[in-house]
């Protein structure tokens, strides 16, 4: 029998794409299995966990969203489609800054991304910004873009990882695992996924949530088993949950170099196409 996805998550057929996705952040939320460890439903949450990721991820991609509607329905535009609509003195900012970033001069790409958004309260944009201050290490003024990326795009994983990732380097771990958690359950790219579930390690260890910790390290090391990376810091983990402080000094030293970061590129995606080719 063909699974219904909507019922799954319980929204009406033809919701739109952030009817969807609000729908599976609180379902994703309430099943998640860090939240039944040890509880005797823990089986029959981590089933439904995999059911509404699968309804999500059936309902949201780029063919399946539409073929799922029925026929007659029009695509519902999610909050990204305006980046079609950026004018042109927006897009002549955005195209400096840019070209800022990449030669390295963030300082005017902070200022092309913050005259484009005089133009655009684009997404995009917000996330360049940010990004654009961590560039420079001002990590606390790239909070603010980068969050409110994500309040305009909340089907965007990527966005919630920057996030998360500037409130890691700012040691707020309770606000980065709420960041990294939402774009735990919102990626798909298995890379960017096990280095979210390394930082969620990493922020709930400074938090003292041990058995988190290690759940998500094992987590990373299930989404890319071949990173040796991955293993030597979960083997160093339970090491150091044996041994004395040296143990975990070291472990401590090794997740304090582990970087897995944004680029430019990953931030635009294909809006450059969309842009500078009309």
């Amino acid at each position: 029998m063909e699974k219904d996805y909507f019922k799954i998550l319980g929204v009406e057929r033809g919701s739109s794409r952030e009817e969807i996705a609000k729908a599976f952040r609180k379902l994703a939320a309430k099943y998640h299995p860090d939240k039944h460890q040890g509880n005797p439903l823990a089986d029959l949450a981590e089933e439904k966990f995999k059911e509404i990721n699968e309804a999500y991820h059936a309902l949201t991609g780029e063919e399946g969203y539409e073929a799922l509607q029925g026929e007659g329905k029009k695509r519902t535009p999610s909050s990204t489609s305006t980046e079609k609509d950026i004018s042109k003195d927006a897009k002549d900012a955005l195209y400096r800054g840019i070209t800022s970033f990449n030669v390295g001069n963030f300082t005017n790409a902070i200022l092309y991304f913050e005259q484009a958004l005089k133009f655009a309260k684009n997404p995009t944009l917000y996330n360049l910004l940010g990004l654009a201050y961590c560039e420079i290490g001002e990590y606390r003024k790239a909070a603010d873009p980068l969050v409110r990326a994500t309040e305009l795009d909340e089907a965007n994983g990527k966005y919630f990882f920057d996030a998360g990732y500037t409130f890691y380097n700012l040691k707020l771990w309770e606000n980065a695992v709420h960041f990294f958690l939402e774009a735990y359950n919102l990626l798909k790219e298995q890379k960017r996924l096990a280095a979210t579930c390394v930082y969620c390690a990493i922020c709930n260890y400074n938090l003292g949530k041990i058995a988190r910790a290690e759940f998500f390290l094992e987590e990373a090391v299930s989404y890319e088993p071949e990173n040796s990376s991955y293993r030597i810091l979960l083997d160093e983990f339970r090491v150091s949950q044996k041994e004395e402080s040296p143990q975990k000094l070291r472990f401590l030293s090794r997740a304090g170099r582990f970087a897995f970061t944004s680029r430019l590129e990953e931030s635009l995606g294909g809006i450059l196409h969309t842009l500078f080719t009309k």
